[in-house]
């Protein structure tokens, strides 16, 4: 349910100079491309976590090829282009670093993008709670909820989510064994310092380029891990 809120207040937002949302029984064509755009774009995000490359590259492909849109705010035209590329390379890379990279900039140019226009969603997104705190599913369920804090906080764009997930990840204890296919100790030992160490980085973090690259490593090193894990 908070996803479809989060993508309904992006399409309708970027129908409007002045960011002001239409009545809801009101559907632009322009509302339903954004709202289109968007899917992709959080699917990209949910794919290079799960380290499911071959769905990412044809998702990213569907984002760089998608039609021009009419209506848009006077501006925004370079953004989009911005958008369809990164999109590009993430479907045309083969390392899974650069696939991370290339996503992390997809959420970065939306978040200048909505910069430029006087549009900003940060105050839209809910921070919400991890799902359960059930030990079995807890690294997957907290590290997801990190993620999507930190692309909120890009795509908004939004220093409280950005923040928020910062302190999150930072104050990981590590990354509990996944049910399974078993993971080497100190592969997991390793990943959960390496993250904490992201997490604090990213709460000192000002420059958004540098934090779409932190919100990258965060993506590669856990699609890495699923991926050592055979988990997808």
């Amino acid at each position: 349910m908070h996803t479809s809120r989060t993508l309904f207040a992006l399409a309708t937002a970027l129908t409007a100079s002045a960011c002001q949302t239409p009545p809801p029984s009101v559907e632009s064509p322009v509302q339903a491309r954004m709202f289109e755009h968007f899917a992709l774009a959080r699917d990209l995000r949910v794919l290079v976590v799960a380290g499911d490359m071959d769905q990412l590259r044809l998702t990213a492909e569907g984002l760089a090829t998608a039609e021009e849109t009419w209506g848009m705010p006077p501006g925004s035209d370079p953004y989009l282009d911005r958008i369809r590329e990164a999109a590009q390379r993430a479907a045309s890379s083969e390392s899974t670093d650069d696939i991370a990279h290339a996503v992390a900039d997809v959420a970065r140019e939306c978040g200048e993008c909505h910069l430029s226009v006087d549009c900003t969603l940060g105050g839209r997104f809910q921070v919400a709670e991890p799902l359960t705190d059930n030990p079995a599913i807890r690294h997957a369920n907290r590290l997801s909820w990190v993620s999507r804090l930190l692309w909120d906080g890009l795509v908004g764009p939004s220093e409280r989510m950005w923040r928020t997930g910062a302190a999150a990840l930072a104050d990981t204890d590590g990354v509990p064994e996944p049910r399974g296919t078993h993971v080497a100790g100190d592969v997991l030992d390793r990943t959960g310092l390496h993250l904490m160490e992201l997490g604090n980085n990213a709460v000192a973090e000002e420059d958004p380029e540098r934090r779409s690259a932190l919100l990258a490593e965060v993506w590669t090193v856990c699609a890495d891990c699923h991926l050592e894990a055979g988990i997808r």
